[in-house]
C-alpha cells in the first residue's frame, strides 16, 4: 500500500510538476516573443521615421537648388538682355553714322554736280556770245555763224547729258551702298547671342512610406488547459494508486 501510494503520489506530483513547468515555460517565450516583436516594430517605426526625414531633407535641397538655378538664370536673362540693348543700340548708332556720312557725299556729289552744270552753261554761253561777237565784227552772217553757235549748244548738251547720267549712276551706287549698310546692320542683329536655357525638370516629391505592420500577437499558453491537465493528472495518480493497490476506486478512497 505505501509502495503503491508513493508510485501513485510520485507519478502524479511529477505529472502536475511538468504541466506546471511547461505552462511557465510557454508564458514565459510568449513573453520574450512578445517583447521581441515589440522591439521590432519600434525600430522598423524609427526606420521609417528617419526615412521619411531624409525624403524631405533631399526633397527641401531640390527645392533650394531650383530656387537658385532659377535665381541664376533670371539674371542670366537680365544680363543677356542688358548686353543685346546696349549692342542694338551701338549698332543703330554707327547705322545712323555710315547713313550720315553716305549722306554728307551725296550732297558734296549733288553741289558739285550743281557747279559743273552751271560752269558748263556759262562755259557754253560764253562761247556763244564770243563767236557771235567775232562773227558781228567781220561782218559774218548767214548759216556759218548759226552753225557755230548750233555746235556750241551740242557740245553743251553732250556735256550735260553725260554729267546727268553719271550722276544718276552715283545716285544708284549711293542707293545701294544703303541698301548694304543696312543689310551688315540686320546682319549684325542676327548674329547677336541669345541664351536659351531649357526647363528645369519638376521636382519628384517624397515617396509614400509603407505604414510598419504589427506584429501578429503572440498567444499565452492556455491556463485551463493547464489546470485540466492538473486534474487530469491527479486522477490518473488515484487510479493508479486504485489499480496498484488491487482495489476499486470506491474501495480505495472510502472514508
Amino acid at each position: 500500500m505505501c509502495i503503491a501510494a508513493a508510485a501513485a503520489v510520485i507519478g502524479t506530483g511529477a505529472s502536475i510538476a511538468g504541466s506546471i513547468i511547461g505552462y511557465q515555460a510557454q508564458n514565459k517565450a510568449a513573453w520574450e516573443q512578445r517583447a521581441y516583436n515589440a522591439q521590432v516594430e519600434a525600430q522598423q517605426l524609427k526606420y521609417r521615421a528617419e526615412v521619411i526625414k531624409y525624403q524631405n531633407v533631399v526633397y527641401q535641397q531640390e527645392v533650394d537648388h531650383g530656387h537658385k538655378v532659377q535665381d541664376w538664370k533670371e539674371g542670366e536673362f537680365a544680363r543677356q538682355a542688358t548686353f543685346r540693348d546696349n549692342a542694338v543700340e551701338s549698332i543703330q548708332k554707327n547705322l545712323f553714322a555710315q547713313y550720315a556720312t553716305l549722306l554728307q557725299r551725296q550732297v558734296e556729289e549733288g553741289m558739285a554736280y550743281t557747279f559743273d552744270t552751271v560752269s558748263t552753261q556759262k562755259d557754253a554761253a560764253a562761247l556763244r556770245a564770243k563767236g557771235q561777237v567775232a562773227a558781228d565784227a567781220k561782218g559774218i552772217e548767214g548759216s556759218s555763224i548759226e552753225q557755230l553757235i548750233d555746235d556750241v549748244s551740242r557740245q553743251e548738251g553732250d556735256t550735260l547729258t553725260v554729267m546727268q547720267m553719271n550722276r544718276s549712276a552715283t545716285q544708284r551706287q549711293f542707293a545701294l551702298e544703303a541698301m548694304g549698310l543696312k543689310a551688315s546692320a540686320d546682319q549684325q542683329l542676327y548674329n547677336l547671342p541669345t541664351n536659351v536655357f531649357q526647363p528645369e525638370a519638376a521636382l519628384n516629391p517624397p515617396q509614400p512610406i509603407n505604414p510598419v505592420s504589427p506584429a501578429a500577437p503572440v498567444a499565452g499558453p492556455n491556463k485551463g488547459a493547464v489546470v485540466a491537465n492538473v486534474i487530469g493528472s491527479a486522477v490518473t495518480g488515484l487510479s493508479n494508486y486504485a489499480s496498484w493497490s488491487g482495489k476499486t476506486m470506491a474501495d480505495a478512497f472510502k472514508f
